[in-house]
């Protein structure tokens, strides 16, 4: 990951990045995944005890199937209600059902792009995509 000091911090594979300062949270990846099966998405997250910015904030979590797919999203609780321990979210599930024909490269995020606020003190532990039995 290509990192802006002033925006994030943490280099170490197995330690959480730190989310320093931004006003725009726009936290994503991809995955290939397999058709026929139904996935969750989620982060575990926590936050620093000098966090700030994030009552009230609306935080997303959204997920869809190939570059064109159509999002499906969940507003998350705000993020202040989050302690030092690393919780996994969503409490509302985000998942996705990946058809039998077409797509299967799930593109995934975490967003606040609408707020304006300036934010910062978030932890990032993982990200996860689990297959739904």
């Amino acid at each position: 990951m290509k990192q802006n000091r002033r925006q994030w911090n943490g280099t170490r594979s197995n330690d959480p990045v730190e989310l320093v300062q931004v006003c725009w949270l726009e936290v994503t990846g991809s995955v290939e995944v397999k058709h026929g099966k139904k996935y969750q998405i989620g982060f575990k997250i926590s936050l620093k005890a000098d966090a700030f910015g994030w009552g009230g904030c609306p935080v997303f979590m959204m997920a869809k199937l190939g570059k064109k797919g159509k999002y499906t999203s969940r507003k998350m609780k705000p993020l202040d209600h989050l302690g030092k321990e690393a919780a996994e979210i969503p409490d509302e599930k985000v998942e996705i059902l990946v058809p039998e024909q077409g797509e299967n490269q799930l593109y995934f995020g975490l967003y606040e792009v609408w707020n304006g606020k300036w934010k910062g003190g978030l932890l990032i532990h993982h990200a996860f995509i689990r297959e739904v039995k």
